[in-house]
C-alpha cells in the first residue's frame, strides 16, 4: 500500500473516533445512553466466528433507509442488533414491525435500556437469540447484517433466510454493511437488484439485494 493510500486511511479513522466520541460524550453519555461505544470481546472469545459490536452512523442508515420502498408493507430484522443504533433508526420508518436479535445479553441490555430512555420501546424489540438457532426469520421481509460473522457462520445464517422464504411468497431484500462474503449471498440466492452503497466516514460499502421471488 503507498504512503498516500496509508495517510487517507489514517485520516478517515481519525475523523470518525472524533465524530463518534463527541456524539458520545456530548449527547449520548449526559442522557444515559450508549449507541457509540465498541465492544468486540466477542471477537476473542469466540475465535473470530462472531465479530462483536461496532456502530453505523445514523447518517448512513438513514441513506440506506430511503433506498427500501413499500416499507410499510415490510418487517425488518437487524441480525447481530448489538445496542440498537439500527433499531433506532429503522423505527422512524413506517416499516410493520422492527426487531433485532443479539447474542450477547449484556448489549441486549444496554439496548433496552437505550430504548426505554427514548420511549420507543413498544415500537421495536431486542431478542436474545443466536442468529443460528433463531426459527422465526419467515417473518420478516428486510434483514440487516453488519459483517457479524464468519463466513462459516453468515453461510447457515443465510440458508435460514433462503429457505424461510418457502413459507411465504414475499419480497426479500438483504442489507449488507461492510459485505465481506458478499459471494454468500449471490451464490446461494437469485439477485434481482444489487446496490452499492459508500459510508464515508466509515469507508466502507453498504450493499443491498433484492432476491428474487
Amino acid at each position: 500500500m503507498d504512503m498516500g493510500r496509508i495517510v487517507k486511511k489514517f485520516l478517515i479513522r481519525i475523523k470518525r473516533y472524533t465524530w463518534f466520541s463527541a456524539q458520545y460524550y456530548l449527547y449520548e453519555k449526559p442522557r444515559g445512553l450508549d449507541f457509540t461505544m465498541r465492544q468486540t470481546d466477542l471477537y476473542e472469545k469466540s475465535e473470530g466466528r462472531y465479530n462483536g459490536y461496532s456502530k453505523t452512523s445514523e447518517k448512513h442508515l438513514q441513506e440506506i433507509f430511503e433506498k427500501i420502498p413499500d416499507k410499510e408493507d415490510m418487517s425488518f430484522l437487524d441480525i447481530g442488533c448489538g445496542k440498537g443504533v439500527v433499531l433506532k433508526e429503522a423505527a422512524k420508518y413506517p416499516f410493520q414491525k422492527v426487531d433485532g436479535i443479539e447474542i450477547q445479553q449484556e448489549l441486549v441490555m444496554t439496548a433496552k435500556k437505550n430504548f426505554e430512555i427514548l420511549e420507543i420501546s413498544d415500537r421495536v424489540r431486542c431478542i436474545h437469540s443466536d442468529a443460528v438457532q433463531f426459527s422465526r426469520y419467515g417473518d420478516y421481509d428486510v434483514f440487516f447484517l453488519f459483517n457479524p460473522f464468519s463466513e462459516d457462520i453468515l453461510q447457515r445464517v443465510a440458508d435460514k433466510i433462503i429457505e424461510s422464504r418457502s413459507e411465504r411468497n414475499h419480497r426479500t431484500v438483504i442489507i449488507y454493511h461492510n459485505p465481506v462474503f458478499l459471494h454468500v449471498f449471490e451464490r446461494k440466492a437469485r439477485i434481482k437488484k444489487k446496490e452499492l452503497l459508500h459510508d464515508k466516514l466509515k469507508n466502507y460499502d453498504t450493499c443491498i439485494l433484492e432476491l428474487m421471488r
